[in-house]
C-alpha cells in the first residue's frame, strides 16, 4: 500500500508539471501573439533580451536578430522609471528600424523583478500614422478658417465692386464705340464680371446650404466648371477633349453641391498631369436593365497623368489620405459623399505611368 501512495504523489507531481509548462506556453502565446510590441531590456547594457513577433516586425528585423540588439534610446525610460512614483510610465521614444528609419513609438514601460534583478518590460506602439492625422485635423481645421476669411474677404470685395462696375458702364455709356478707350472699358468690364462671378461661386461654397434639388442638365455644369478652373488647366499644356452626349435627360441634383464633384475631379486630373496631357470627359445615356431602376447619366474624366498605385487605390475615400504635399485628402471622400446623397455612385480604374479614369453615374428624374 505505502508504494502505492507513493505512486499516487509522483503522479499528481507529473500532472502539476505539465500543467505549468501548459500555463508557461499559454502566458507564452499572449506574449508572442500580442498586438503591440513587446520588449524586455536589461538596464545598463540596454541589451534587449526578448521581445516578441510584433516588437520585430515593427522594427523590420527577424526577431532573432532584435534579441540581443542594443537599445540605448531606453536609458531615458530607465531614468523615468527611477524617478517616478508611479509603477508605469508612458513616453514617446524614436527607435532606429533595420532600413534606417526613424520610427516615433508611445511607450508604456515598468520594472520586472526576474532572478534577482529589474529589467525593463516596455509596450511600444506606433504613433506617426496618429500624428499624421492630427497633423491632417490641424491643416482641416486651418482650411475652415481659411475658408470663413475667404468668405468674409468675398463679401467686403462685392461693394467697391459694385462702385467700379457703375463707373465703368456711365464711361461705356458716354464714350463713342468708334472711340479707342471704348474697348480698354469693355474688357475692364469683363474683368469685373469675371471678378463678380468668382465671387459669387466664393460666397457659395462657404454658405452651408441646404440641398436645393432641382433639374440639371449636366453638360452645362461641366462646360461650366471648365471655365471655373480654367485658370488651374492653363498652368499646364492640357488638352481638355469633350465627348458630350446631345439631348440628355435633367438629373435632380443640387447644382451646387454637384459643381463642387466636377471641380474636385477635374482638378485632380489636372493635378496627375505632370507637365503635358490630356483631360477627356464624356457623358452618355445608360439604360436600365431592370423594372425598378432607373436610367442614368453616366459621365467618365479620364486623364493622362500618373496614375493611381494599385496599393493606394483602395483608400482614394479614405478621408485625410492623399499624396499631395498640400493636399488635405477631402477632396474625394466628400465627391463620394455627394454623389451617394443623390442615389449616385463612382467608380475608379487606374494604371501606373497612364493615368485614371473616374465613372460618375446619377440616376435621371422619373
Amino acid at each position: 500500500m505505502p508504494s502505492d501512495k507513493r505512486k499516487e504523489k509522483s503522479i499528481s507531481k507529473d500532472e502539476q508539471i505539465i500543467q505549468l509548462q501548459k500555463q508557461l506556453a499559454w502566458y507564452k502565446s499572449f506574449f508572442d501573439n500580442a498586438t503591440d510590441a513587446v520588449f524586455i531590456v536589461q538596464p545598463e547594457t540596454w541589451s534587449v533580451l526578448d521581445a516578441n513577433e510584433f516588437a520585430a516586425v515593427l522594427l523590420n528585423c527577424a526577431r532573432n536578430e532584435l534579441i540581443g540588439t542594443t537599445l540605448p534610446q531606453f536609458r531615458r525610460i530607465y531614468k523615468l522609471l527611477k524617478k517616478s512614483s508611479s509603477p508605469i510610465v508612458l513616453s514617446e521614444l524614436n527607435l532606429e528600424t533595420a532600413n534606417n528609419f526613424s520610427l516615433m513609438v508611445e511607450v508604456s514601460a515598468r520594472f520586472v523583478e526576474y532572478e534577482g534583478q529589474s529589467l525593463i518590460q516596455a509596450i511600444a506602439r506606433d504613433v506617426g500614422e496618429q500624428n499624421a492625422l492630427t497633423d491632417k485635423l490641424v491643416q482641416a481645421d486651418k482650411l475652415v478658417l481659411l475658408g470663413q476669411l475667404s468668405a468674409s474677404v468675398a463679401h467686403e470685395i462685392r461693394n467697391p465692386l459694385a462702385a467700379v462696375n457703375l463707373n465703368l458702364q456711365v464711361l461705356q455709356r458716354k464714350i463713342s464705340e468708334d472711340a479707342p478707350e471704348y474697348n480698354f472699358i469693355k474688357t475692364a468690364l469683363q474683368g469685373v464680371d469675371r471678378i463678380a462671378r468668382i465671387v459669387e461661386v466664393t460666397l457659395n461654397f462657404s454658405r452651408p446650404a441646404t440641398p436645393d434639388i432641382k433639374g440639371l442638365n449636366l453638360n452645362s455644369l461641366i462646360t461650366t466648371t471648365l471655365e471655373l478652373v480654367s485658370s488651374i488647366i492653363k498652368r499646364k499644356e492640357i488638352t481638355v477633349e469633350l465627348k458630350l452626349s446631345e439631348k440628355l435627360p435633367l438629373v435632380p441634383a443640387d447644382g451646387k453641391q454637384m459643381q463642387q464633384v466636377f471641380i474636385n475631379l477635374i482638378t485632380n486630373a489636372a493635378y496627375a498631369i505632370k507637365s503635358k496631357g490630356l483631360i477627356s470627359i464624356a457623358t452618355f445615356l445608360e439604360q436600365a436593365t431592370k423594372q425598378n431602376e432607373r436610367n442614368s447619366i453616366v459621365c467618365t474624366i479620364s486623364d493622362t497623368g500618373a496614375g493611381i498605385p494599385p496599393e493606394d487605390l483602395p483608400k482614394i475615400f479614405n478621408p485625410f489620405f492623399t499624396r499631395k504635399p498640400e493636399g488635405t485628402g477631402l477632396g474625394l471622400p466628400i465627391t463620394q459623399r455627394i454623389l451617394h446623397q443623390h442615389g449616385g455612385v463612382i467608380d475608379v480604374e487606374s494604371k501606373v505611368g497612364e493615368g485614371t479614369t473616374f465613372h460618375i453615374k446619377i440616376p435621371v428624374a422619373n
